[in-house]
């Protein structure tokens, strides 16, 4: 499948002394814990809010087998196998309700995402790019469950779900395309009255599985994550409704911001507070008309159900944008990644709605002048056939090439990740005199750096690289049970990292100083 040919350069960003650090360190730290006795029930800590989490902890759960079975390694591939399932779900619902033009668009999406953000091949494992990939199987599910294919709505809810407890951003879209296919179902189930309700057991089994963690933590926390998200405890000053309407003209006004990024490397926030609101107002507007043309005109279920979902896409994105805090405006680089399916569905609804619209009337105009085709008509006939062909000949051959086009920039991208690369480095530096000092036991760890990012980032990378290997942490004497405990003290400067050890009971001297040079990326 196309769509799992950038994944799999996810080996490219694993070659050589590959470590996970920051925070996809911590996603690996948790995802441990899940089959280590702690299970965690809330998800990663949340920039959007002060002392808040994103809304669960399905990302950890899915990735504990691999982190267990592959410590160094698992965290990476196995959330490249996981956004590979999505994505093939994501083509598989779209097939399911327009055969292989909808399986072409569903790779088209998922590959045209990947090319605006290269990251999301190159570290899957991170809560935003994990999210987004079961974003798009899940706005597929929601097409396909509308359209009349009732068994979508458990992975609806089973993908919404991941999406959402993964990063807050794509929390209240997934909320609504559940509810509002769910009444699109119960609907259409009732009027046919021979149709059974296994899709709606299976989906409610689903559903409180996927949310059992946050709903036990919400209950026996002492304050309750969900609640605290809902009633949006300490984010500050927020950013409105106009912005929020910026945000989607952005993604919808030509240019359209993706495209401009896919150039240069810009001032999201600039660009956004540029465009104009009634835009974006409009945009909206004019996706309900065709919604309502749909359903009452042209009759059509699988256009009613994408200007539905694109309906949805777009107004639940503009409460998302609105409650995002000023503070947290420099976030936007990755925050407004979920605009971009929104935008591209929006201009897919309204384009579908006019050549539909086109092909009904041209269709009654030719039936109303030749009742029975004569040889020109005939070769009319023939040469329809062969342009739909040649369309589909050449939508199967840009999907490779665009997914090509990925790969290479994909490479680009990891190559090009030197800050993650030189801490990956200097983590692998640290680690082999830790275990050749010291065996797996108790130990404390303190990190000292001339930046707070080098010291947050190699400190999870070297928590997360020394709890794979058997090591029990604490980062400081206070954190561990009272008795003589080893010491491990590194010290960072530039592309040099300083160990020194200390056994249980002895002081730190000269002979236990390890000196190690970042390792080349290779």
């Amino acid at each position: 499948m196309s769509s799992w040919i950038p994944f799999l350069t996810v080996a490219v960003s694993m070659r050589g002394n590959w470590r996970v650090v920051g925070d996809g360190a911590g996603i690996a730290l948790h995802s441990w814990d899940t089959l280590a006795g702690r299970v965690p029930l809330v998800g990663q800590p949340t920039e959007l809010g002060h002392g808040l989490h994103d809304p669960g902890p399905l990302l950890y759960w899915l990735l504990a087998v691999p982190v267990h079975a592959d410590p160094a390694r698992g965290v990476a591939w196995g959330a490249a196998l996981w956004c590979m399932a999505a994505a093939s779900l994501a083509v598989e619902a779209a097939w399911s309700v327009a055969g292989e033009a909808g399986g072409l668009l569903g790779s088209g999406i998922i590959l045209g995402m990947i090319a605006w953000t290269q990251s999301v091949v190159v570290r899957p494992y991170w809560n935003p790019w994990f999210g987004a990939m079961f974003f798009l199987a899940a706005l597929a599910a929601a097409w396909a469950a509308m359209s009349g294919n009732r068994r979508w709505w458990p992975v609806l809810v089973v993908t919404a779900s991941v999406a959402a407890q993964a990063h807050l951003m794509f929390a209240v879209a997934s909320a609504a395309l559940t509810v509002a296919a769910f009444i699109v179902c119960l609907a259409g189930g009732l009027r046919a009255k021979s149709a059974g309700y296994g899709w709606l057991t299976a989906g409610l089994i689903a559903g409180t599985v996927c949310w059992s963690g946050p709903l036990i933590q919400q209950v026996t926390g002492r304050t309750g994550n969900l609640a605290a998200l809902l009633h949006g405890q300490a984010t500050g000053q927020h950013t409105g409704f106009a912005f929020a309407l910026k945000t989607l003209a952005a993604f919808t006004e030509p240019p359209l911001l993706w495209w401009m990024h896919l150039r240069s490397r810009l001032d999201t926030a600039g660009l956004i507070q540029a465009r104009p609101a009634v835009f974006g107002a409009a945009v909206l507007t004019v996706t309900a008309a065709v919604l309502v043309v749909a359903v009452f005109g042209l009759r059509c279920r699988w256009l009613a159900g994408l200007a539905a979902v694109s309906l949805l896409a777009g107004s639940t994105s503009l409460v998302t944008f609105s409650r995002i805090p000023v503070a947290g405006l420099d976030r936007l680089g990755y925050v407004d990644l979920v605009m971009f399916p929104a935008g591209l569905l929006i201009w897919l609804t309204v384009g579908s709605a006019a050549v539909l619209t086109g092909a009904r009337v041209i269709s009654r105009a030719r039936t109303a002048r030749a009742r029975q085709p004569g040889p020109r008509a005939q070769r009319r006939q023939a040469a329809m056939a062969w342009a739909r062909w040649a369309a589909r000949g050449s939508c199967a051959l840009a999907v490779p090439l665009l997914a090509l086009g990925d790969v290479a920039g994909t490479a680009a991208k990891s190559a090009g990740l030197s800050g993650e690369a030189r801490r990956a480095g200097l983590v692998c530096a640290a680690v082999r005199p830790i275990e050749q000092a010291l065996p797996s036991q108790r130990i404390t760890l303190s990190v000292t750096a001339a930046s707070t990012p080098d010291r947050h980032r190699v400190t999870l990378g070297l928590v997360w690289a020394l709890t794979g290997d058997g090591y029990r942490l604490g980062l400081s004497a206070d954190s561990l049970p009272k008795g003589p405990v080893p010491q491990v003290l590194v010290f960072v400067h530039g592309n040099e990292i300083t160990v020194h050890v200390s056994k249980a009971g002895r002081r730190h001297s000269r002979a236990d100083a390890h000196v190690r040079r970042c390792p080349e990326s290779r």
